[in-house]
């Protein structure tokens, strides 16, 4: 797994609404210093993968689908990336070409690892992560 530059673009939409407000594209890419065109691009992956809602129209904007207490890690990294395993020997079904009957002893390691990964990724709701953050007039 690499946490991508486009995963901290989601990161930081989804800080930038963790007050529950709605807000304009514009104003999300300007509270969290990114260009309106990255911020369009993921709000569009957000909203698909279901993160977010948006409202059309003059009073319209974007906001979070659910608290950041019931959102973890886990769900933004699930809902965005293609896979989130450390190597490729995580995956189903893979075969591993030093081993071809069985893991290695590497191949074990690395689940392990990817185990405890899962159980962060788990346990961190954003409302964790983000209650540090003050309020905005």
């Amino acid at each position: 797994m690499l946490i991508t530059r486009e995963m901290e673009y989601a990161l930081r939409i989804l800080r930038a609404l963790y007050r529950g407000e709605q807000l304009s594209a514009t104003a999300i890419a300007q509270r969290e210093h990114m260009s309106k065109a990255v911020t369009l691009k993921i709000l569009k992956r957000l909203h698909a993968a279901g993160l977010v809602a948006s409202r059309r129209g003059s009073s319209g904007g974007y906001l979070l689908s659910r608290p950041c207490e019931k959102l973890y890690l886990w769900d933004v990294f699930h809902s965005l990336e293609d896979s989130i395993f450390i190597n490729r020997c995580q995956q189903p079904d893979y075969q591993c070409e030093n081993r071809p009957h069985g893991e290695c002893g590497l191949c074990r390691e690395l689940s392990r690892i990817q185990g405890v990964l899962d159980g962060e990724l788990r346990k961190a709701t954003l409302s964790a992560i983000f209650q540090d953050i003050p309020e905005t007039d």
